[in-house]
């Protein structure tokens, strides 16, 4: 929860500790956000001109004060909202170049685009005092008494809750799934994929002769995003091929087809050929642990032998079958060893909601952060298989994807061709997911889920079921099979019986 505060209240406390705790108390700010000497400075020198200018002071009122997207990490200095419009200013305490101010505006009407609504984009530079906007897509001087007339329409009937416009999702481009947009470069990366990438293009730049990365991150923390992100950047300058060790869809195609230096093809793709290998400046692996050792070996000895840059991409704890934990390709990238290693830990395709209860599903004893109710989670009981069977045929007719996790084509449950197989969940995202818990799910004394396993099946189901739900991005269904005592620790977290809706 964040709220509004009036900036010239907040404004008028000039020590940095006094404000920051006022700060936070007024607006529900974590406690670790620290707002600065200079920051405070400049919000005093705007508001004092904006008062002298005659502006009342309840026309400051209502504005979120370096509002943050949660889990992106964007943040904007001064917001405020009424039905149908946004007014947007960003503060600078003394000027830089002006393409740098035109750039951070740019990527304010990206964030604010979704919500459909019109936009009034201004910068101002408090010292010396210089305002801008942006017009269309150029950076035009401004006065501060257009600033001044947005702000006197904005008085009354603004908004004073904006958390729910603002959703982690609605940011985070899956290239894959919708690959128009990813062509297009209508993405942005998180500031820690951000650092990444720039850690990783400078290690391939700074290398003389060949070179072998390991990229490593939990599901749901950004690496296909950020690996396809690094393909397209490298492809500027040579030739690229990446990998893909899952089934190929439709989005990697497409892809493939209209960026220029920039191949997709699946392991298949390769055989025994190195021809294609050997024509790419750089290869990147996308789900590294799931490769065939002979493949991985053929890579790395191409890329010794050819001066080649290689980057595995993976999740050492996500291996989905007995094979690929015999393989241990992560053990083998571990041995090699790879020239830089680097690490996405922050989760973020999930939005806060369903991170949060899937950290509870894991661990009952975990505590979020904050109180949390999950409006998007729907948990449901179920007798016995036909009862099963008509819950998950429920949520398909209202849109949602059953995750078979199985890793059988016999799956009691699942519909062939149309529900996704083990192998078609690999690297792809599901807005609305239903998947099932049975008998073979329980808490141990410490509140900790854990799953058997057939030892006679290949694919490892359990870690099919978190590969699967960690998928999920809007809201996910639950059902619990003839499993009483799991249905009622889970109801537990959700806080109430759950009723099929």
């Amino acid at each position: 929860m964040s709220r509004p505060v009036n900036i010239f209240m907040l404004s008028r406390i000039t020590g940095e500790e006094e404000f920051n705790n006022v700060y936070h108390h007024a607006a529900e700010k974590p406690a670790g956000h620290q707002t600065r000497e200079r920051e405070i400075r400049s919000l005093r020198i705007l508001t004092d001109r904006l008062i002298a200018d005659g502006i009342p002071v309840a026309a400051l009122d209502g504005i979120f004060f370096g509002y943050e997207i949660p889990v992106i990490g964007k943040e904007f200095d001064l917001l405020k909202f009424r039905e149908g419009s946004c007014l947007s200013i960003e503060l600078k305490s003394q000027m830089v170049p002006e393409e740098q101010i035109r750039q951070q505006l740019l990527k304010n009407r990206h964030y604010l685009g979704h919500l459909g609504i019109r936009l009034s984009l201004f910068t101002v530079v408090t010292e010396p005092m210089r305002c801008f906007r942006l017009s269309e897509d150029r950076l035009e001087e401004a006065s501060l008494s257009e600033i001044e007339a947005e702000l006197l329409k904005y008085q009354d009937g603004y908004l004073s809750e904006i958390d729910d416009l603002f959703q982690a999702s609605e940011y985070l481009v899956s290239p894959v799934k919708t690959p128009d947009k990813f062509i297009r470069g209508e993405y942005f990366l998180t500031q820690a994929q951000d650092q990444v990438k720039k850690e990783i293009l400078a290690a391939v730049s700074g290398r003389t002769g060949s070179a072998v990365f390991s990229l490593l991150g939990k599901p749901g923390t950004g690496k296909t995003l950020l690996l396809y992100d690094l393909g397209r950047t490298l492809a500027e300058t040579g030739r690229t091929l990446i990998i893909h060790c899952g089934k190929l869809s439709d989005g990697h195609r497409m892809i493939s087809e209209q960026l220029e230096n920039l191949q997709i093809i699946s392991p298949e793709g390769i055989g025994g050929d190195r021809s294609g290998l050997e024509r790419a400046g750089f290869v990147l692996v996308d789900e590294a642990h799931r490769m065939d050792p002979a493949m991985f070996e053929m890579i790395v000895r191409t890329a010794k032998e050819k001066g080649r840059c290689c980057l595995f991409c993976l999740d050492p704890e996500k291996v989905l079958s007995r094979t690929e934990k015999n393989n241990d390709i992560a053990g083998r990238v571990a041995a090699l060893p790879p020239d830089a290693s680097f690490t996405l830990s922050e989760r973020i395709r999930t939005n806060r909601q369903l991170r949060n209860f899937i950290l509870q599903l894991q661990n009952l004893n975990y505590i979020p952060a904050e109180p949390m109710k999950y409006p998007d989670v729907s948990l449901n009981y179920a007798e016995n298989p036909e009862e099963a069977r008509i819950i998950i045929d429920y949520y398909r007719d209202r849109g949602y994807v059953f995750i078979n996790y199985s890793g059988t084509a016999a799956d009691p449950y699942a519909i062939p061709g149309k529900d996704p197989e083990p192998r078609q969940i690999i690297g792809h995202e599901f807005a609305d997911a239903v998947m099932l818990m049975d008998e073979s799910f329980n808490y141990d004394a410490e509140g900790r889920l854990h799953g058997r396993d057939d030892p006679e099946q290949e694919y490892i189901s359990v870690n099919l079921f978190w590969q699967g739900i960690t998928r999920v991005r809007e809201k996910l269904a639950l059902v619990v099979v003839g499993n009483a005592e799991l249905f009622s620790k889970i109801s537990g977290i959700v806080g109430q019986k759950s009723l099929v809706r």
